[in-house]
């Protein structure tokens, strides 16, 4: 299984609000994702009927952390449950803000739910998980409370399990709105996060692409890809995501290395033998 992008775009979100601050999620309530997720049925919460603009008065992290030593992780095992925590401060604005509400939503690159969420039993009267434009969301389920009263600072907390088979990429995006309580959209505090992105261990990548006759190795790569074959003779396409051919090569003998150190930064589709296909993120 491959190094998959995680793009955790986390998609922890906010609290919508029509008429009062302290309503539910709004996934729950018909409004669909809004979180700045590509696929979102919304996109924000920049709307005539929600909060307004992102506010950086609220700061806003996501962090996606090993439930063994709690330190945030750039990559993920297949299969492995992680834990997802998502803090704001708006210590920086003098009003009090006494409550809060968020939305996650965590998808692959076809924007589709990817891997699985758990909420803590000590929060399950707190926030849900939700089905919301073609994907689950996670978002509260009543309007939270600050950390420590008085504070304007915030956090909230649930578990995220990795997907055990290939599923491209799987972005995270998040926001966090705090709020005044006071019945109407002024006096909010919205503000998304900024992107989180993961990538799932290359010893993973190996042992399930080897089931298929090849492995290729290191994923993601910065100067050489190794692509090893059950074959001596190998048809090996590289694409970028326009669909343009910008490398190919065919090899002779069972294991290939190949200079990719000339290729731009991203995302490229290898095809091999025009009968596999896998994505290559180059860093």
């Amino acid at each position: 299984m491959f190094k998959n992008t995680i793009i955790f775009s986390c998609f922890l979100g906010l609290l919508y609000i029509t008429l009062s601050s302290d309503i539910d999620g709004a996934a729950h309530h018909g409004h669909g994702d809004i979180t700045w997720a590509p696929y979102a049925t919304v996109g924000h919460c920049q709307t005539s009927s929600c909060h307004g603009p992102n506010n950086s008065a609220n700061v806003v992290v996501l962090q996606v952390l090993d439930t063994a030593t709690m330190l945030p992780i750039t990559q993920y095992h297949a299969g492995h449950t992680y834990l997802v925590y998502l803090k704001g401060d708006a210590t920086a604005v003098t009003t009090n803000l006494p409550n809060f509400g968020f939305m996650v939503s965590a998808v692959s690159g076809s924007h589709t739910l990817s891997g699985t969420y758990t909420i803590p039993a000590a929060l399950s009267s707190q926030i849900h998980t939700f089905p919301c434009g073609g994907t689950t969301v996670v978002e509260h389920s009543l309007s939270l409370g600050q950390t420590i009263a008085g504070t304007n600072k915030y956090a909230t907390q649930f578990y995220w399990t990795a997907p055990s088979t290939f599923s491209d990429s799987v972005s995270f995006y998040s926001l966090l709105n705090a709020v005044d309580g006071n019945g109407g959209k002024s006096g909010d505090y919205p503000n998304a996060a900024p992107r989180v992105t993961i990538y799932e261990y290359a010893t993973d990548a190996v042992a399930t692409t080897a089931v298929n006759n090849y492995t290729i190795y290191p994923n993601p790569a910065t100067t050489q890809l190794t692509i090893t074959s059950h074959s001596t003779s190998t048809d090996i396409n590289i694409f970028n995501l326009s669909g343009q051919l910008v490398f190919t090569l065919h090899s002779n003998t069972d294991k290939t290395n190949i200079d990719i150190s000339t290729l731009p930064v991203g995302t490229y589709i290898i095809r091999i033998n025009n009968t596999w296909t896998t994505t290559l993120l180059k860093q």
